[in-house]
């Protein structure tokens, strides 16, 4: 049985709340495994802050909260590069999943752990927000790479095909080296420095961690495993159509009111409500009714 290791960041305010909803969805969905485990990141500076709800959630949880590694000299400040950053700590051997904070977990994620070693797992992104594909053809020419033949359906609106590009709100890697003695989440990080500091290309930024994820493995000979909408299912400016949200493995908020909108949200609510010890319910409750969570 491979182990599966589950981790987000959750450096700051925000992401520390939402990391409340995310770390309870997770131990609920996978309850009794022994194979899996959890990992909340946050940075030095703001470990000391991490408030008594964060700690008693992650504790019923069984999070192990961990302190970012040491971030690269970006060539700008780059906060979305945390997650690359979480990925190259050593979580021991099996397969590691990334998932953004503003995430909820509906189903068990353990089979991502069954892919092959040189697999990377990953959902298209909902629309083609960086590129066009002149610019993909120079990013890809930064590495002496061709373009790739392969192309993706994107996840939104009239959904094209395009050019590998991924959301990287959910990511799944394996633990095991490749022939450099480097872990893919090394590569992913070497990809993403070296592109923001070589390549002279404009608005990398939101977007470095995505336009890199299929540059780095195309660079080093990883095959892209292609997920489907309900590995990391968006919730966002969905409409009317928000109601009949499916029952995915992952829903990706991005806003809280996308979330409070989805049928989903009252069990959600009940599974933290029910895993966070009473003491904290107050604090919790005040934070969520800020939050137009809760009435």
């Amino acid at each position: 049985m491979v182990d599966t290791h589950i981790f987000f960041v959750a450096d700051g305010p925000r992401l520390e709340i939402q990391s409340w909803l995310l770390a309870a969805s997770l131990a609920h969905a996978h309850a009794g495994r022994s194979d899996v485990q959890l990992y909340a990141y946050a940075s030095a500076e703001w470990l000391p802050q991490i408030g008594p709800v964060t700690r008693a959630i992650f504790d019923t949880a069984g999070v192990q909260l961990r302190a970012l590694p040491a971030p690269p000299k970006w060539a700008k400040p780059y906060p979305h590069g945390n997650k690359i950053v979480a990925a190259t700590d050593l979580r021991g051997a099996g397969r590691s999943i990334f998932l953004d904070t503003d995430m909820v977990c509906l189903r068990d994620l353990t089979t991502l752990a069954a892919l092959p070693d040189d697999h990377v797992a990953a959902a298209p992104e909902g629309r083609a927000t960086w590129g066009p594909d002149d610019r993909w053809e120079r990013a890809y020419a930064h590495f002496d790479l061709p373009l790739p033949k392969a192309r993706v359906r994107l996840l939104r609106g009239d959904r094209p095909e395009h050019l590998p590009y991924f959301n990287a709100g959910l990511v799944a890697m394996s633990e095991s080296p490749g022939p450099d003695g480097k872990r893919f989440a090394e590569h992913w990080l070497q990809t993403a420095f070296d592109f923001d500091h070589g390549c002279k290309i404009a608005n990398k930024r939101p977007w470095l961690d995505q336009i890199t994820l299929p540059l780095a493995m195309a660079r080093f000979g990883y095959t892209a495993h292609v997920l489907d909408e309900s590995w990391n299912y968006a919730l966002s400016y969905r409409g009317s159509d928000i109601a009949r949200t499916p029952d995915a493995h992952i829903l990706h908020y991005h806003r809280f009111r996308f979330l409070a909108a989805a049928p989903q949200w009252p069990a959600i609510r009940g599974q933290f409500f029910d895993a966070l010890p009473k003491p904290h319910h107050p604090a919790a409750r005040a934070v969520l009714e800020e939050a137009a969570l809760l009435d």
